[in-house]
C-alpha cells in the first residue's frame, strides 16, 4: 500500500538534473568526493541505475513502507525513507528512518552503499558513519543476480525480530547494538 508512493518521474539520461518538486524527501548533503561528476558517469552505469529505479514501480519491487526518490544532486544518489511497522519488536516499532543510497561510478559491477541519515542503534549500522552493512546479505555482490529491490528488502527485513535473531556476529558492525538486541530478544 505505501510502496505506491515511489516517485514516478523519469530519469534524465542526458546527465542534466531535474527538479523533483513532487518529492517529499529533501536531498541530503553529500560528500562530493564520493560521487563522480555527472559528465563522467559511464553510460552503462547511468542506464543500469535508471532501469533499477524504473523497476521499483513494478509490483512488489519496492517494499511496503519504503519510499525512494532520486536526488536532485546526482543520478548516483537516491534519497529514501523507511517506515518501520508498529508490529515489530523493540525500539524500532513505529520508527521513521531516512537513508541515502549511493551508487559507485562502476555500478552494477560494484554494489551501492546505504547510509542512514537518521541516528539508528542497530547491529548492522556503523555508529559514527551510519553506513549499513550490506555484506551480511550480499557476499559477494553479483551484478547479474542482485538488484536494488533486493537490497531494499534486506534493509527493511533487518529491522524485523526474526532477522535480528539470525544475525551472524561476524557481520555486525555495532557490537553494543548486537548485545542489546540479543538481550531484548531473549526476553520474548
Amino acid at each position: 500500500m505505501l510502496s505506491g508512493l515511489v516517485a514516478s518521474p523519469t530519469l534524465d539520461l542526458s546527465g542534466r538534473s531535474r527538479n523533483f518538486a513532487a518529492s517529499k524527501l529533501a536531498s541530503t548533503t553529500v560528500d562530493q568526493t564520493a560521487v563522480a561528476s555527472e559528465s563522467s558517469i559511464r553510460p552503462v552505469t547511468r542506464a543500469a541505475i535508471s532501469i533499477e529505479y524504473a523497476s521499483l514501480r513494478h509490483g512488489k519491487h519496492c517494499p511496503t513502507g519504503i519510499y525512494v526518490t532520486p536526488s536532485t544532486e546526482s543520478v548516483l544518489i537516491w534519497d529514501a525513507v523507511l517506515f518501520v511497522h508498529k508490529g515489530e519488536p523493540g525500539d524500532y516499532a513505529g520508527s521513521v528512518l531516512k537513508f541515502v543510497v549511493t551508487f559507485p561510478d562502476n555500478y552494477p559491477d560494484r554494489p551501492p552503499t546505504v547510509r542512514f541519515v537518521t541516528d539508528v542503534f542497530h547491529p548492522l549500522v556503523a555508529t559514527q558513519t551510519g553506513l549499513f552493512n550490506l555484506t551480511a546479505r550480499f557476499r559477494p555482490w553479483r551484478p547479474k543476480e542482485h538488484h536494488v529491490h533486493d537490497m531494499l528488502y534486506f534493509v527493511k527485513t533487518a529491522f524485523k525480530g526474526h532477522a535480528l535473531d539470525r544475525l551472524n556476529e561476524m557481520d555486525v558492525v555495532n557490537k553494543e547494538a548486537f548485545k542489546y538486541v540479543l538481550y531484548f530478544l531473549d526476553l520474548f
